[in-house]
């Protein structure tokens, strides 16, 4: 198992949006009267009260300039704009019927971004591409900013900028940093004027440092940070370290000791698999600047979650899970503090960017991870079925519940090898002396029964047969034949094509689909084993069997899988050429084509790699080695072998496999051994594996 990237990943904070989030309009020239030189240097004024923060006086300019104008939609827009500021952002339904209010008075559609051509409508665009921003619309803010970007020549310089930083906000949001990379180029070369990046130099030609002018406004340097900010996030999502690292050491020169810096840098050790630094780093982050009114992000919530899936993949899913109860219960009193009682159901009463504050769904997902590694299948099952109506496009999510339901009908293999389990082997006996007769048991069998209600949402093999059905639906059909692009360090980045969405964690790249696929067909054969459909079984592992990148683990299971299905259908001969122990040459976990970016060409030598194996699953997986692996090989050969009635053959390959396995042997074999001497009539040896294994039944039991 693997699972599913982090909530949100390390340091991957939204941009400071919660300043200057609106965009008034100060252009008062259209097809109404001509503007007079009194209200142009009225709206002047009423601007510098904006600018400084005095929203009534402001407003109080703007009414007596409207009395004058009559009716002007883009002073309502600038008397919806100030309103909503004055509320301190938080009469969000108001300020949108006035939105759209204004926007009609000027015959503008700001739902139909097609309707848009003219650069004196973009102000309205804007305002409604912010609104869906914070109710988490990202895909239908993004088509309106795209539109928007082709006006960017002729638009006033502060709605420029503030467009640009708004669609790379949204890129990032939708898993789009190769797009975000563009923009930001375009963005500097606007800022900066010479085209240079900041890590080609912060003079220009002159020796002036073009870093401290920014465009003229006198934010030059705030600028800066928070380009290079969006640039980490980027190269983090695209997983080019090296650029990641080099872009991260300008980010800490701009903002050493702050929260963002800190949690970024975090990411980039966990990223490496420095698990243990990268705790140390966010134990030592700072505390924030700013409340979570302003910054629409809970900065406990965030740390919670981030120390959770840090100690996951430390193979600590238990204390992944307590973090994540903390999480949840931060996130909880954050949810409690913005909810104004009365107003459920409405977008007012609470800071326009608290809109989305809440991680409840995410932290789900999540905690229902960590308490299947952690062993409690049902109690994972219950949290992500939950998510089935949320995040019902993620194909991973469906796999996960169809391994609850699997671990919740057995768990692991090592029950079979409890004395409880091997008692089944030898029911109890019957008179005494000369006379006593051993009662055999009838065969293994699980206790559990099936349903035939597989639409009963259950932790039940059927249900989990449905679970897979949906996730291979919603994977593409082809495998993957072609390699993926790569990046400057030989990363395999996302094209921003063709991925497979998987919220809430990062969509799906070509290679993760070709993995997932091969996961999803090798649990479908398992279930369908279990359930009796040999007919499913075989054409699943035969499927499987033809991925083009298969673990030698899944290649192992394919072959057991698709034998015992051969075997169900009456196909004996073919299933003993799937069983051949020679072939089984390697059972590692690990796709070949995955690769990890271990930084072995890092000069500086400050890798601090945990001594945990991070590769593979969280769980134990059995069997661990090689000769165990053909030893379990070899009792299927010769469990073949018995059912055509060649015991001899049978009991060989059985005689290979049990030194290898060690004691306890499984229950199942017992009962082959037991079955082979009885039929080839060697009963005093019957009786001697009886007595050695099961001396201690008693003559009456039942």
């Amino acid at each position: 198992m693997d699972m599913s990237k982090v909530v949100k990943l390390l340091g991957e904070g939204k941009g400071e949006t919660s300043e200057n989030i609106l965009e008034k309009s100060t252009d008062l020239t259209s097809s109404m009267p001509l503007v007079t030189d009194e209200e142009r240097e009225m709206a002047n004024k009423a601007t510098e009260e904006f600018d400084k923060g005095n929203y009534d006086i402001c407003l109080k300019m703007l009414r007596h300039l409207q009395e004058k104008r009559g009716p002007d939609p883009r002073i309502m827009l600038n008397v919806a704009v100030i309103a909503f500021y004055k509320s301190g952002q938080t009469k969000t339904e108001e300020f949108r019927k006035a939105l759209f209010e204004s926007a009609n008075k000027a015959q503008v559609k700001v739902e139909d971004i097609n309707a848009l051509d003219d650069i004196d409508q973009c102000v309205f665009y804007y305002n409604h591409a912010i609104l869906l921003y914070h109710l988490r619309q990202y895909r239908s803010a993004e088509t309106i900013i795209d539109k928007l970007f082709t006006f960017l020549e002729p638009m006033e310089e502060s709605l420029s900028r503030r467009v640009q930083f708004l669609l790379i906000e949204l890129c990032l949001c939708t898993h789009q940093p190769d797009k975000a990379l563009g923009v930001l180029a375009f963005l500097e070369k606007t800022l900066f004027g010479n085209g240079k990046s900041q890590a080609e130099g912060k003079e220009d030609k002159n020796g002036k440092d073009a870093s401290k002018e920014g465009n003229g406004d006198g934010h030059g340097e705030q600028y800066k940070c928070k380009i290079s900010q969006y640039k980490v996030r980027c190269y983090m999502m695209l997983r080019s370290m090296k650029a990641y690292k080099r872009e991260l050491k300008l980010l800490i020169g701009y903002s050493p000791n702050t929260s963002p810096t800190t949690y970024m840098k975090s990411n980039f050790e966990y990223q490496r698999s420095n698990y243990r630094k990268a705790v140390k780093l966010l134990n030592a982050s700072p505390q924030p600047g700013r409340p979570a009114s302003q910054t629409g992000e809970s900065l406990n919530t965030m740390h919670y979650n981030n120390m959770a899936v840090l100690h996951f993949y430390m193979h600590k899913p238990n204390m992944a899970a307590f973090y994540l109860q903390k999480a949840t219960s931060e996130n909880e009193q954050e949810a409690r503090n913005f909810h104004k009682p009365g107003l459920a159901g409405t977008l007012s009463g609470r800071p326009i960017n608290t809109l989305g504050i809440s991680r409840h769904y995410e932290l789900l997902y999540n905690t229902g991870l960590s308490l299947l590694h952690a062993g409690k299948s049902q109690t994972a099952f219950n949290c992500l079925h939950q998510l089935t109506s949320i995040y019902r496009s993620n194909p991973r999510l469906w796999l996960r519940i169809a391994e609850c339901c699997v671990h919740v009908y057995k768990n692991d293999n090592d029950d079979d090898r409890h004395l409880a389990k091997r008692m089944e082997v030898v029911k109890g006996s019957v008179g005494s002396g000369v006379h006593r007769k051993l009662i055999l048991g009838s065969g293994l069998k699980n206790d559990k029964k099936h349903t035939d209600l597989p639409i009963v949402p259950a932790a039940t093999l059927e249900f989990a047969s449905l679970c897979l059905k949906n996730s291979l639906v919603l994977l593409p059909e082809d495998p993957l034949d072609a390699t993926p692009p790569s990046g400057e360090d030989g990363e395999i980045l996302p094209s921003g094509e063709g991925l497979v969405p998987a919220p809430p964690g990062n969509p799906l790249r070509p290679l993760e689909v070709a993995n997932l696929r091969s996961s999803v067909l090798l649990c479908m054969t398992y279930v369908s084993l279990c359930l009796n459909d040999f007919v499913t079984a075989r054409n699943t592992a035969e499927r499987l069997l033809k991925q083009p990148r298969l673990s030698g683990v899944q290649k192992y299971l394919g072959h057991l899988y698709l034998a015992e299905a051969l075997v169900g259908v009456d196909r004996i001969a073919d299933a003993i050429s799937h069983l051949n122990p020679d072939n089984l040459t390697d059972i590692s976990i690990q796709p070949p084509d995955t690769r990890q970016d271990n930084e072995n060409g890092d000069k500086n030598g400050d890798k601090e790699p945990d001594s945990l194996d991070t590769g593979g699953t969280i769980l134990a997986w059995t069997p661990h080695d090689l000769p165990r692996g053909k030893a379990i090989m070899q009792y299927n050969l010769a469990t073949a072998h018995a059912i055509r009635g060649e015991f001899e053959k049978a009991l060989m390959h059985l005689g290979k496999s049990t030194k290898p396995m060690g004691l306890p042997l499984p229950a199942q074999m017992y009962f082959l051994k037991i079955y082979l001497e009885l039929m080839e009539g060697r009963r005093k040896i019957a009786h001697s594996i009886i007595k050695e294994h099961f001396g201690h039944v008693t003559p009456n039991r039942v």
